[in-house]
């Protein structure tokens, strides 16, 4: 077995769950001969909790779940938050009235609940890939007004989001953080927020040092934690961004490639 990793942080969709946003048998096999091993297994998603629970549950995962890219992280037995950041209101308004000026997906993350103003192509294609429930509300901006999201992401075509990434990040620079997740995901973070931080923080609250830590990860968001990692694994199909960071490249996440580089690094059956 190798001792020097203790714990390995992975994130969801693209990663640990397939294309079609699923665990595989051999996955769940291999993460819980690691967790029998006293492998410390943490999810570290972009989701928001309620849609993380389900692969935590289906993996017994009992360690703290870092969800909303990192904005929160929350223990998956008892539902308490140790830690959690928000968005500034008067940030969010902005954020909320340049979308709706826009006519664009905006999806306000408030409790660990989704609002749009819209039930469209987008809200359904951030609906179908996550599972996530929302609910649309009349007169969004105004009955959201005040309040102090952990999240909001717009969600539009790829080249849209690729051309409001440098124009929002300089926009807000310094007040929060924002970054592309995906190809249609335009999210605004707390400004502190990212899986880097986070895992940095849950680590510590562990007791267990950087260098015995693995991250696994496929897109921009990853980056930080994978950065910040001791060892670093990206899958095949990750972004040329990530590939080109990591200290290594397992299988896709259709090959079971996290399952595989788990079963090498601690030499599984």
């Amino acid at each position: 077995m190798n001792h020097r990793y203790k714990l390995c942080a992975i994130d969801l969709d693209d990663t640990l769950l397939n294309s079609n946003h699923e665990v595989s048998e051999y996955t769940r096999k291999t993460v819980e001969q690691a967790m029998q091993r006293d492998i410390t297994v943490v999810i570290a998603s972009g989701r928001m909790f309620e849609t993380t629970l389900p692969t935590a549950r289906t993996l017994g995962i009992s360690s703290p779940i870092i969800c909303y890219n990192g904005a929160m992280i929350r223990h998956p037995i008892t539902g308490d938050i140790l830690e959690e950041q928000n968005v500034p209101a008067s940030i969010a308004i902005e954020v909320m009235d340049f979308a709706q000026s826009q006519g664009m997906q905006l999806n306000f993350y408030l409790h660990d609940h989704i609002y749009s103003a819209n039930r469209n192509q987008w809200m359904e294609l951030y609906q179908r890939r996550t599972g996530a429930p929302y609910e649309v509300i009349d007169n969004f901006n105004e009955r959201l007004r005040g309040e102090s999201p952990t999240k909001l992401i717009i969600v539009d075509a790829p080249a849209t989001i690729e051309r409001l990434l440098p124009e929002m990040k300089e926009r807000f620079f310094g007040k929060i953080n924002v970054m592309r997740s995906n190809a249609e995901y335009l999210e605004f973070l707390p400004k502190e927020a990212n899986k880097g931080t986070a895992l940095a923080n849950l680590s510590s609250s562990l007791s267990i040092a950087r260098e015995e830590i693995v991250a696994f990860g496929d897109s921009w968001n990853d980056i930080p934690m994978l950065k910040w990692a001791g060892h670093s694994v990206a899958v095949a199909n990750a972004k040329p961004e990530v590939q080109a960071i990591a200290d290594e490249i397992t299988g896709t996440c259709d090959e079971d490639g996290v399952a595989k580089a788990l079963a090498r690094l601690f030499h599984l059956d």
